[in-house]
């Protein structure tokens, strides 16, 4: 039913919802419009509707801008929700081209992995599906992709972490061997580093994912008996190559990383002192979404961007 037929007896159908959506996640009805490809003047009927429906304004002006109110605030997760779910009705209706596809792919992931996995991945996106574009934000908390995936936040998530719940899925992406890098005239650069080497130096880590447990390899270096002096944690990892080519700081992390931060700063790569498990990236996404012909289809641009990766000749 049009807009113009009965607005009064509208009652909430999917052309509603995604401009809800819309409206939710912008903040403003002609970006909304935009995002939808339909005209300001017929999202702002549906802004009316749903006002109508919702029994609350949803966006106030304040000042220069809209803003969304606290009922619109808690609509954003069951909205984004109830279309994921809407999605499975029609996900195997007929095969995806990408060309014909408008949508964000959401991915939560570590800045664990080097540039040119990012890059090749937009390339990727941007040649194929250009009406698309590619969200990239960090995990949070150990368990909080879980939580992401589950209410519709993220499309897809990027871990090491191993334990995952039965409703949802994963492959594999990446295993890369753990190394230690440094500046290039580090004195544990010369020549081979000793687990108790290791053990007296001075590092740089990531930000524990549970505060007060640990990261992986803060476990991994208990099994071994080892414990370190962090001296500085960050979730903002593009940091690290100056401060590493600036200090006697040593970083443990996968060599694709490694190797993609030695080609910006005079840095030095060392094999790890002791045997550790390998970095394991796997590609994690909901059960939900998993015959979604969209989200398929990006799953494997992302695997092949991994792959690619793995591959690729090293100097």
């Amino acid at each position: 039913m049009s807009l113009e037929i009965g607005e009064h007896d509208r009652r909430l159908d999917e052309s509603l919802l995604r401009s809800l959506h819309a409206l939710l996640a912008e903040a403003s009805v002609s970006q909304a419009a935009a995002k939808l490809g339909v005209a300001q003047s017929a999202l702002s009927r549906h802004l009316k509707v749903l006002r109508q429906l919702t029994g609350d304004e949803l966006l106030i002006r304040i000042g220069n801008r809209m803003v969304l109110t606290e009922r619109a605030q808690a609509l954003v997760a069951p909205t984004r929700r109830i279309l994921a779910d809407m999605s499975l009705l029609t996900s195997e209706a007929k095969p995806v081209e990408p060309a014909e596809l408008r949508q964000s792919f959401r991915i939560a992931t570590y800045d664990f992995l080097p540039r040119r996995f990012f890059a090749d991945v937009v390339e990727r996106v941007a040649r194929q599906a250009p009406e698309c574009d590619v969200v990239v934000r960090g995990l949070g908390s150990r368990f909080e992709h879980y939580r992401q995936l589950a209410d519709g936040e993220v499309d897809m998530v990027i871990t090491i972490w191993p334990e995952l719940p039965g409703h949802l899925r994963a492959a594999s992406l990446l295993t890369e061997p753990m190394v230690c890098l440094m500046r290039h005239d580090h004195p544990l650069a010369r020549g081979p580093m000793t687990l108790d080497d290791y053990r007296r130096a001075r590092h740089l880590s990531s930000l524990e994912h549970v505060p007060g447990q640990g990261t992986i390899l803060d476990a991994q270096l208990a099994e071994l008996g080892v414990s370190v002096h962090t001296t500085m944690r960050t979730q903002f990892l593009g940091m690290a190559p100056a401060i590493l080519a600036r200090s006697d700081l040593i970083f443990s992390t996968g060599r694709l990383l490694a190797e993609d931060f030695a080609e910006q700063y005079p840095l030095a790569i060392v094999p790890f002192p002791a045997r550790i498990k390998p970095h394991r990236f796997r590609l994690v996404w909901h059960e939900r979404t998993h015959k979604n012909q969209a989200m398929s289809w990006m799953r494997g641009e992302l695997i092949a961007a991994a792959r690619e990766l793995a591959h690729r000749p090293r100097s």
